[in-house]
């Protein structure tokens, strides 16, 4: 009889880059296998993570008023509405880069 060892790996996780160049804080929620918020202070830029790669549903907020530009991941979204944000949904199975700017 022949015994093999086998080690499972660790599971496969990606994270998100993020940024807020505004005068405001910024929230970004994500749902979908695994539910995150992150609130990132007005001028800051970090990273967050892991997440399980998947399908999220991504929302980018502000508290300020006025127009910005919210992306996630190259899509952009310029917000005419004061400041309330922007939903996108994503199939996440590489890093996510998520931004808010003037």
């Amino acid at each position: 009889m022949k015994i093999e060892k086998h080690v499972a790996g660790r599971p496969f996780t990606i994270g998100v880059n993020y940024y807020n160049t505004t005068s405001y804080t910024c929230t970004i929620e994500l749902s979908g296998p695994t539910t995150h918020t992150i609130t990132v202070a007005p001028g800051t830029s970090g990273s967050y993570g892991p997440i399980t790669p998947g399908q999220y549903t991504v929302g980018i907020y502000t508290t300020g008023p006025g127009t910005y530009n919210y992306s996630l991941s190259g899509a952009t979204f310029i917000n005419n509405a004061n400041g309330h944000g922007a939903v996108y949904s994503i199939n996440a199975q590489n890093n996510l880069t998520a931004g808010i700017t003037n």
